[in-house]
């Protein structure tokens, strides 16, 4: 298979080069390992964790700032953990599923695996052989 630019990873960095190549008119593909793209910041760590901490900040403003606008939290309230993880679960498979619909509406082809150099401009994922004019890690 060939195209004009390979991405390996389609993390932050992969999945906008990506994009922008392909808005550029380029034929991509990008390699990834996961079952979603994003990368680490969006399926496992900076969003998930800011998507837990929001919740957890507002749990404290119910239980200690809200007084102050006469509503009373206190300690009737109670963390809900699994509302908590499903909240965060629904936040990255919406950023991931608004970065796979990009990746349909500009024609990517993403391949599923783990890309690696095979010679100038051949990137092996599997049993399969990419070629391509540029290769972005």
């Amino acid at each position: 298979m060939t195209h004009d630019v390979i991405i390996i990873g389609g993390g932050p960095g992969g999945y906008v080069c990506a994009l922008r190549a392909a808005q550029l008119g380029l034929k991509v593909a990008c390699i990834e390992k996961r079952d979603s793209l994003g990368g680490t910041c969006l399926n496992v760590g900076c969003i998930p964790s800011k998507a837990l901490l929001h919740s957890s900040h507002l749990f404290d403003a119910a239980r200690h700032a809200f007084t102050s606008h006469g509503i009373r939290g206190g300690d009737g309230l109670a963390v809900d953990l699994a509302a908590m993880m499903a909240r965060k679960t629904k936040v990255v498979d919406g950023l991931a599923k608004g970065i796979a619909m990009l990746f349909r509406k500009n024609g990517i082809d993403r391949v599923a695996g783990t890309g690696r150099l095979a010679g100038a401009g051949r990137v092996q994922v599997d049993t399969q052989v990419l070629e391509a004019a540029a290769i972005v890690i």
